[in-house]
């Protein structure tokens, strides 16, 4: 059996992405991760129907992180907004400064509960034979990445998908390419979104 990670999963359109990319997706189990609880029910929704081509979908309506520890999200109330959900106050603040509509948005500050997808990953490495990674974590994947390197296993994982978030949090994009660098370098084909293009390059 196969394993798709899909952290940062929305609505569920990874699993349509991969489902249409994937020779036999019944080889697969995919689990997703979202935080928003508005965009986790729709999720869910959008998951049930992916379930009749893949193995099993497992949903966790959690934050991705690489340890315990109590993290405040915050999350606009309405649907149409909730992509702009993040748990960094800088990629919040930015947002409020960029685009004007958001800075009256109201919006939630939850704590919810943590994926730790180091311990996760690790778990699961002798249970299956390939594990894809796709990572959408709005700003997250700045602290996530060193932990996930250390441990990431190229017997296991070919491929790495992964949309950055540097200028919503305020970093250089020589952060992004430095870790595409690292996780190219363990013989991982690395394809990257680095421009909100929706786009894995």
């Amino acid at each position: 059996m196969k394993l798709l990670y899909d952290l940062g999963a929305h609505w569920g359109e990874s699993i349509q992405y991969f489902r249409k990319k994937f020779a036999d997706p019944k080889e697969w189990d995919v689990i997703s991760v979202e935080a928003s609880t508005l965009n986790v029910n729709k999720l869910a929704e959008n998951a049930s129907y992916e379930a009749n081509y893949f193995n099993e979908i497992t949903i966790f309506n959690a934050f991705v992180y690489h340890e315990e520890k109590e993290i405040e999200f915050f999350e606009y109330k309405d649907e149409f907004h909730s992509a702009g959900s993040t748990y960094s106050k800088t990629k919040f603040d930015l947002n409020s400064k960029k685009k004007p509509e958001y800075a009256n948005l109201p919006h939630n500050v939850l704590k919810p509960d943590i994926f730790n997808i180091v311990e996760s990953y690790q778990e699961n490495l002798d249970k299956y034979d390939e594990i894809i990674i796709k990572m959408d974590i709005e700003g997250a994947e700045y602290d996530i990445l060193p932990s996930l390197i250390k441990v990431l296993d190229s017997s296991k994982t070919k491929q790495f998908y992964i949309e950055f978030h540097n200028k919503k949090v305020g970093l250089n994009e020589s952060v992004d390419l430095e870790y595409i660098d690292q996780i190219k370098n363990l013989n991982i084909t690395v394809k990257a979104d680095r421009h909100g293009a929706d786009k894995y390059e």
